[in-house]
């Protein structure tokens, strides 16, 4: 039944299709993402970037997330814009998998890039996890064509070019190791940040601050509470945990973030950051901070979904399975930090450029000839000398 629905519904958007293929294509690039409700903060960037170097470009961010909640009706009118935008585009990006991108068919002048929304890959997934339990089904895979169309897939640094080329399901050629804007964001200086946050948690003054980001699981709810007591125990340390948007369990007050913080920004208040088999850890480690991993459940993990890159073997002395030895290790403190810059610069190259601006500007190599701003595209050219 669920293969009959999907091909229904892949049939009425390929014929909605149909009706706005003969519009005109235009100087657009039109950013979709599945992530989240407003624009994530790579598409942010790129759109500053883009309106300075390429101000006749229009740019076009379409962002809602699908949940069960979702109004089916207004999900619909969603859709039909997104169809109008692509048919018109000259370029289109995406953080996530796109069900219109990768499932139509597109005229041959759209040029589709894949900005994954993570800077790299700890765990595996999409084609690597096919049929596995945290993964989804072959047959759901092919028939809805997962992560097909992309001209270009960026990352961050040439190790994790051959992790993509697996999970994409990709030739390693299509793979370009130009950055993610969000590396510039990370890095970008906030020195009032934890003064910011500390007026509005007065309670936390004089504690080392510990933010803890499990990866969304099932069971992690069960980790998330030993951290909780252990921390309860633990003279001097504060934790914080900022669950994944797909979590769903309760927090006593203390161990909340303030509203208003973004991941990046807590990242930059707290001392610590604590994670598992997420990306946050090699975001974290831009900001030269200690980066634990709490692995209570590896076996179980890796059975189901599988790892790209282990951290009991990249930072052995940073992973804990325990919690309470994990936050005696914060209080202690003695991080071998030079450890954390070797396992940043091997997953990250990019760190010491300006990766919106280089993202940016190969955006605009990909504009039709009659649209491609000529100072942008030199740009481009002298950067790649």
């Amino acid at each position: 039944m669920k293969q009959l629905l999907l091909a229904v519904a892949k049939w009425g958007m390929s014929l909605l299709y149909l009706l706005f293929r003969p519009l005109h294509v235009r100087n657009k690039v039109v950013m979709l993402s599945r992530e989240s409700d407003t624009p994530p903060i790579d598409f942010a960037l790129l759109h500053q970037e883009l309106a300075r170097i390429a101000p006749e470009t229009e740019v076009v961010m379409l962002c809602r997330k699908q949940t069960s909640r979702t109004n089916p009706v207004t999900y619909c009118l969603f859709l039909i814009r997104n169809l109008y935008h692509i048919a018109t585009a000259s370029v289109a990006v995406t953080d996530t998998y796109s069900i219109p991108l990768c499932v139509l068919h597109h005229k041959p002048e759209l040029k589709i890039v894949q900005i994954w929304h993570a800077v790299g890959a700890v765990k595996q997934f999409s084609y690597q996890c096919l049929d596995r339990p945290g993964g989804h089904s072959s047959a759901t895979a092919k028939q809805m064509a997962m992560h097909r169309n992309y001209d270009y897939i960026l990352c961050a640094s040439e190790a994790t070019r051959h992790i993509y080329a697996r999970a994409f399901d990709a030739p390693e050629e299509r793979i370009q190791p130009l950055g993610m804007p969000r590396i510039d964001y990370i890095q970008r200086p906030d020195p009032d940040a934890r003064e910011r946050y500390l007026a509005q948690r007065p309670q936390l003054r004089g504690k080392k601050l510990a933010l803890y980001l499990p990866t969304f699981r099932e069971g992690v709810d069960e980790g998330v509470r030993a951290m909780v007591e252990a921390a309860s125990r633990t003279e001097g340390v504060a934790l914080l945990v900022k669950p994944h948007p797909l979590s769903r369990f309760e927090l006593p007050e203390e161990n909340r973030t303030a509203r208003g913080w973004s991941t990046y920004d807590l990242m930059k208040v707290c001392d610590v950051v604590v994670t598992d088999y997420s990306a946050a850890s090699l975001e974290a480690s831009l900001l030269h901070k200690p980066v634990y991993f709490y692995l209570f459940d590896k076996e179980q993990y890796v059975e189901a979904q599988g790892l790209n890159i282990d951290p009991e073997q990249e930072l052995p002395l940073a992973c804990f399975r325990r919690a309470d030895q994990l936050l005696e290790a914060v209080a202690l403190g003695g991080y071998d930090l030079a450890a954390l810059e070797d396992f940043r610069s091997r997953y990250i190259e990019t760190a010491d450029r300006d990766n919106t601006a280089d993202i940016a500007a190969f955006l605009c190599t990909l504009l039709p000839e009659r649209f491609r701003p000529a100072p942008a595209q030199r740009e481009r050219e002298g950067s790649m000398k």
